[in-house]
């Protein structure tokens, strides 16, 4: 199965939270191993990664790179 393309960390880090995760649910795994609430959040429609990195206090580069880790390692189905 092919991956998808992954985009570039500053396209990445200008993301909507939600958009993240709807586009790669494996992704949710990086915001809980980082005591994140952007799982679920009210807010989550309206903040970008960036924003997420700030608000908790996180390396924006280093988050950034563990979002694209596991971006890069996900497949997607082909249902042909």
């Amino acid at each position: 199965m092919p991956t998808p393309k992954a985009p570039t960390p500053e396209a990445l880090g200008e993301m909507i939270i939600t958009d993240v995760l709807e586009r790669w649910p494996n992704t949710a795994d990086v915001f809980q191993n980082h005591a994140m609430a952007c799982v679920g959040c009210a807010v989550a429609p309206f903040y970008t990664i960036n924003d997420a990195a700030l608000v908790y206090r996180l390396p924006v580069d280093d988050f950034l790179a563990e979002l694209l880790a596991v971006i890069q390692t996900t497949r997607v189905p082909n249902y042909e």
